[in-house]
């Protein structure tokens, strides 16, 4: 009985989002004319420029000196449309290695094209060829069928993925972000077809790209295994779970989207790398047993929408399933895993991709908001920056449900007494601080004057010697043991407001979420912060994150916090500048 063919795994329509740009590139301006151009010049005599002469000439594509599409490693005339492979400016580049256009046969490409990537739906847009693995025979080793391959080197990409947004050919986008990617025009360039973001290993702002890849929707990871495999299952048309599935069917999802099964040896070794999945065993085949083959293909077939074939490839290839297939051999066990933890994460509905939506307690912000400062005038002029106490922005918080310590400010001996007993006791005395736009001052200086006292009779004495140095003291409530955020408001030219999450005292990255912040956004800052595995704690981190960004955001506060993680997390420090509108 003859064998069933592996069918190409292209993609539908649906999945990958067809119909969401126009079927048309012609009006994008001159990176378009460049991918879509039919004769090159190349000049130089460098090993990069060799190499794409040579791979043009295996095909009809003309050299004309006279072309307006110019590969050089050096200087890109004025009037060319350029791809500069040295370190001038040009289109696509400097330090670019060309492109692949795959539908067309057309590569103007300095690297090596043994044979040809297969014919597919996703694009790559990558940057210089040493921050890569060669990426064209990886491409055919691994069956991904590609649209193009184009690389910006060290440019910026907006304008290759806005050609691509709009590419009849092109459903997804593989993106491997280099050093000259900015947040601010990539937010835009994002949105629309599904896409797959390769972090770069050096960047001056890395959680501000994580950022603006999630508002996007784009999928973010670090790995260049889990981006490749990300790719392979957008060639395959296997999507994200819908939102809105029945809980029932969110328990068996991950169960039912994909079979892995196993022709001949190494099912061992794919049953390892399930287990630590927690993923159903493989379904073991006789390779040579062409009708058990056959009745495995079906059944896998009838019950998962992604079938993972693993075996030798020669005999793999001669198969065709009804559903589309992924060829491994189970040697690829790094492969295997990152296709495995990527159908995982496409398994799980992700959360509401919606504005995070906080109703403050209408009687306490209005009482907050009049009991402010009054705007201050210079020289008839409204100052719009109003620098605001730790007390104040805590009561503006509070009517948004953040919790914040329990504290008041007292100015007599009598009042601290009347405090301490409603806050109990050890309590912090501390001194009464004028506003500040630093909360890492603020913390400080409260760390060296400020006094933990354990009776009635210490809050007395210290804060009668606190009131000899200080208008009014601070009587706060001892916070929990933990760890500490810091949180920051900043303004992001071209982005708005952004709120950051960094470690008070380690030297780490910090995350980031553009404003208004989204339900993901909240998630996600608070899986990076919150204790592994704890998922109570990922909960509240997230509630308390989305109130401090839906009370900035609407009050127009530049905020600096100090957040204390534990079981409840707590606003202990707050200094920042109330925007006031003219």
């Amino acid at each position: 009985m003859g064998r069933p063919r592996v069918q190409s795994a292209a993609p539908s329509a649906q999945s990958l989002g067809a119909g969401r740009s126009p079927a048309s590139t012609e009006k994008l301006g001159d990176v378009s004319r460049l991918l879509r151009a039919r004769s090159f010049w190349v000049e130089g005599d460098s090993k990069a420029a060799q190499r794409v002469r040579a791979n043009l000439q295996l095909g009809t594509v003309p050299l004309d000196k006279e072309a307006v599409a110019w590969i050089s490693d050096g200087r890109v005339p004025e009037d060319k449309l350029g791809i500069s492979l040295d370190d001038g400016a040009a289109l696509l580049g400097p330090h670019s290695f060309g492109f692949l256009n795959n539908t067309d046969g057309i590569a103007p490409l300095a690297a090596p094209l043994g044979e040809r990537p297969r014919v597919g739906r996703v694009a790559l847009v990558v940057p210089r060829r040493d921050a890569l693995p060669e990426l064209a025979p990886l491409l055919c080793s691994r069956l991904l069928g590609v649209s193009w391959l184009i690389s910006v080197g060290d440019g910026e990409p907006s304008e290759v993925l806005r050609f691509l947004q709009h590419d009849p050919a092109t459903a997804g986008m593989l993106i491997a972000l280099g050093k000259g990617v900015r947040p601010q025009t990539l937010l835009d360039a994002l949105a629309g077809k599904p896409s797959v973001v390769l972090l770069p290993t050096l960047h001056r702002d890395v959680g501000l790209l994580r950022a603006v890849a999630r508002r996007s929707l784009s999928r973010v990871t670090a790995n260049f295994e889990e981006w490749l495999a990300h790719g392979a299952l957008l060639d395959a048309g296997f999507g994200p779970v819908p939102q809105g599935r029945s809980s029932v069917r969110r328990a068996s999802a991950s169960q039912r989207r994909a079979s892995v099964l196993v022709l001949g040896a190494g099912a061992d070794l794919i049953q390892r790398e399930l287990d630590a999945l927690r993923m159903p065993a493989p379904v073991r085949i006789d390779a040579d047993d062409d009708e058990a083959v056959e009745r495995a293909l079906h059944r896998a077939a009838e019950q998962s929408e992604l079938l993972i074939l693993c075996g030798d490839k020669d005999q793999l290839a001669e198969l065709r399933p009804s559903r589309p297939a992924l060829l491994l051999d189970p040697s690829e066990r790094d492969r295997l895993r990152a296709l495995l933890v990527a159908i995982q994460s496409l398994s799980v509905p992700s959360l509401a991709h919606a504005k995070v939506v906080v109703r403050p307690v209408r009687e306490r912000l209005d009482s907050v908001l009049s009991e402010l400062p009054p705007p201050l005038y210079v020289a008839g002029e409204m100052v719009q920056s109003e620098p605001l106490g730790d007390h104040d922005i805590k009561r503006l918080l509070h009517s948004y449900g953040v919790r914040v310590t329990r504290q008041a400010p007292v100015s007599t001996t009598t009042s601290a007494l009347r405090v301490v007993a409603k806050l109990g006791t050890p309590v912090w005395v501390l001194p009464g601080l004028p506003p500040s736009e630093d909360v890492t001052k603020l913390a400080t200086t409260e760390s060296r004057d400020g006094v933990l006292c354990e009776t009635q009779a210490e809050v007395k004495r210290q804060t009668s010697l606190l009131l000899e140095r200080y208008a009014y003291v601070l009587l706060r409530e001892v916070s929990p043991r933990g760890p500490s955020l810091r949180i920051l408001l900043q303004r992001e030219r071209g982005l708005g407001d952004v709120l950051r999450v960094e470690p008070l005292m380690a030297d780490a990255e910090s995350e980031a979420s553009l404003l208004p912040m989204f339900s993901d956004d909240a998630d996600a800052l608070a899986r990076a912060w919150a204790a592994p595995g704890d998922a109570d704690q990922v909960d509240a981190l997230a509630t308390l994150l989305g109130q401090i960004a839906a009370c900035v955001d609407e009050q127009k506060l530049q905020g600096d916090l100090v957040v204390r993680i534990a079981d409840e997390p707590v606003v202990i420090h707050a200094a920042g500048v109330l925007r006031r509108e003219r």
